[in-house]
């Protein structure tokens, strides 16, 4: 369990660091801000015992996802940026996607495959009948990897595709480790200023999110994901991609039962409906 206490000056100071301005006008548009004087600040800390987060969540803005590539490609950070489209896009554990060679999705005539076979290492221990999984390689993940290539000359096809960049594996045909991506990640959503927690599972969290949106919330691609991840139920699978706290959210923001403006159902739509109170 968790010990959570806020400091409202500390927030304040951060974000006057880093150059955010609050919009007080649209503060007081939406509803949410109390007239000056109506409640006194606070005079002791306050604390609530909470229960332990989930350390990784997926990036659901797209415009944060093109925030991350722009970013690293700017700085020249080919590899980073080839580990941040390939995570996104393949939705595989980190520890098969830092096993990746070339080889993986490149054939022998150096034409990307359409897909190819990976044995998670995971489930290969844990499922009765042992099974590939395959994975498709989209043109995003082909940019990616050309525009690394492109600037990273010496390549080899047997070369592990997230080489190990430390001083005690230099030279050495060896992955990064789990630790290293996971400081990237962190470092580049702290840099960016990103509010998402972001880890290297935010990556595949990342992959079923938008699977899941762009679907529609399709109830067979909701299927589908749950029997790629290994969960036991639809209902962990939403949750492991943020959908279902999303979905929590709108049904208290939709309800305001009581309130002098509030949400109706009429003719099978919900509309904005003024109370009748006195």
């Amino acid at each position: 369990m968790a010990i959570i206490r806020v400091d409202f000056n500390k927030v304040r100071e951060e974000r006057a660091g880093r150059g955010e301005v609050i919009d007080l006008d649209a503060v007081r548009r939406s509803g949410r801000m109390l007239r000056e004087g109506l409640i006194a600040p606070a005079c002791e800390e306050t604390e609530r015992e909470l229960a332990g987060e989930h350390a990784a969540e997926p990036i659901k803005s797209l415009e944060d996802i093109d925030k991350v590539s722009r970013y690293l490609r700017g700085q020249g950070r080919w590899r980073d940026n080839m580990l941040f489209i390939v995570g996104i896009n393949f939705g595989l554990r980190v520890s098969d996607l830092l096993s990746l060679r070339f080889a993986d999705l490149i054939n022998e005539d150096f034409a990307f495959r359409e897909r190819f076979p990976i044995f998670e290492k995971k489930t290969r221990n844990t499922r009765k009948v042992k099974k590939n999984r395959y994975v498709t390689v989209n043109r995003a993940v082909i940019e990616a990897v050309t525009e690394f290539l492109e600037h990273t000359p010496g390549v080899k096809l047997s070369d592990y595709m997230f080489r190990s960049q430390s001083n005690n594996s230099k030279g050495a045909n060896k992955p990064m480790s789990r630790q290293a991506a996971d400081e990237m990640l962190k470092g580049v959503a702290r840099e960016l200023g990103l509010g998402n927690k972001m880890a290297t599972h935010s990556l595949r969290k990342t992959f079923a999110y938008h699977q899941m949106v762009m679907s529609g919330n399709d109830p067979r691609k909701l299927l589908l994901l749950q029997k790629m991840f290994g969960h036991s139920s639809a209902a962990q699978t939403l949750d492991y991609i943020g959908i279902t706290g999303e979905e929590i959210d709108e049904a208290y923001r939709r309800l305001n039962l009581g309130s002098r403006r509030y949400n109706y159902l009429v003719d099978g739509r919900i509309e904005e409906c003024d109370a009748m109170l006195g």
